[in-house]
């Protein structure tokens, strides 16, 4: 009864909180023209959670400062428990808050004083064909919109009418091209999950039975499931009790540090996603600039940067149907064909060399130099300035 009161109040909170922050931070784009002035690249996010969006965040921050602008990084993590905290940074410049919409206003309410002297952007990445029923449509909040990936962007476009503009991720650590040495070590396929957005989504599930079909009685295998999980779900258990009875997989479920995540990349030869959506698929990136081969679902926001000349996809179909962790409800996103990543993965066990070109491949075509060329082409605006201050 307490739970339910404390939820209603929440909710009761968090409706009064958006509808005065949305009237209080609404603006006349006109009429704000004369006010702006250059300055930095202000990257807002709640840096604390270390998730995704923030993993994202700290990426771009490093590849725009590598191209040569000046760049902050406010963290709202502790601000947004407190709605009359503010953070002050530079005037000016662009605003950019990584986020999904329904948190833009959480995020953008402790800037509220500085967010006008610059252009405000939304940074909102989308893993679906349809656009999110629930997202909120605001005007003359956010100037416009960022996304990494042409899959992203159609989609929002069907519900945003505002500029959308695709403006990749980027990874500047790198490793090198990952070699098997067949009959010294096991072959070690690597795939992740977070059952915060959905494992249907990622099918961690797929990867499990193509490893089985792949490889019924090989020893000199294993198959590694980072999956992230704050509680036990009846998908999260269903996974685990699919892959209990076999000791060639792994699921590390714990919280791990960046260099124990950046450990396993380095251990493992192949990482697989036999995703049914993607707004980017940022491990896929990471897996490809420590050198690793890449098996992945030919469809959604990963096309950006795989193609069948550097990686290997997994022909599917398009299929309606609920996600099971009740994230998205009814949706139409991919099928990978079991079968066909199942042959894949036993062409890297009969075919080191193979592996070896694509892991190659992979990296070479998502080099640091070609990863800031693209960003740089995403940043050029031909009629309008980014607002930045000339010296960066």
């Amino acid at each position: 009864m307490i739970q339910r009161i404390f939820k209603l109040a929440k909710t009761l909170y968090l409706s009064v909180f958006m509808s005065v922050a949305y009237r209080a931070m609404r603006h006349k784009r006109k009429d704000l023209t004369s006010e702006r002035s250059p300055g930095s690249i202000k990257i807002v996010c709640r840096y604390g959670l270390k998730n995704g969006l923030a993993n994202g965040a700290v990426y771009n921050g490093l590849a725009l400062e590598t191209l040569g602008y000046a760049v902050e990084q406010p963290d709202v993590t502790a601000a947004m428990r407190n709605p009359f905290k503010t953070i002050f940074c530079r005037k000016g410049g662009l605003f950019i808050f990584h986020c999904a919409a329904p948190q833009f206003l959480l995020l953008a309410w402790p800037l509220r004083r500085l967010i006008r002297s610059g252009k405000t952007i939304g940074y909102f990445a989308w893993e679906l064909a349809e656009p999110p029923r629930d997202w909120p449509k605001y005007k003359d909040v956010w100037d416009e919109i960022w996304t990494p990936s042409r899959f992203s962007a159609q989609s929002l476009a069907k519900l945003y009418d505002c500029p959308i503009r695709v403006v990749p991720h980027v990874l500047l650590e790198k490793g090198s091209p990952r070699g098997w040495r067949k009959g010294e070590e096991a072959l070690t396929f690597l795939t992740m999950a977070d059952a915060r957005s959905s494992l249907a989504r990622k099918n961690p599930r797929a990867a499990v039975e193509a490893f089985r079909r792949a490889f019924p009685n090989e020893w000199d295998v294993s198959l590694v499931i980072k999956l992230q999980a704050n509680q036990a779900s009846e998908e999260v258990n269903t996974l685990l009790s699919e892959a209990e009875d076999d000791p060639r997989i792994c699921i590390i479920q714990e919280t791990m540090t960046r260099a124990e995540v950046d450990r396993l990349f380095s251990d493992a030869h192949v990482y697989v996603s036999l995703h049914r959506a993607e707004g980017f698929g940022l491990p896929l990136l990471e897996a490809r600039l420590f050198g690793l081969a890449t098996l992945a679902t030919a469809w959604s926001g990963n096309l950006d940067f795989m193609s069948e000349e550097d990686s290997v996809l997994i022909p599917c179909e398009l299929a309606t149907m609920r996600d099971e962790g009740g994230v998205y409800g009814e949706v139409t996103w991919a099928e990978p064909d079991v079968d066909a990543a199942a042959l894949a993965m036993r062409r890297f066990y009969e075919d080191p060399a193979y592996l070896a070109r694509i892991a190659k491949a992979g990296w070479e075509a998502s080099s640091p130099e070609r990863q800031l060329a693209r960003l740089a082409e995403a940043l050029r605006i031909p009629d309008e300035p980014l607002m930045l201050d000339a010296s960066t």
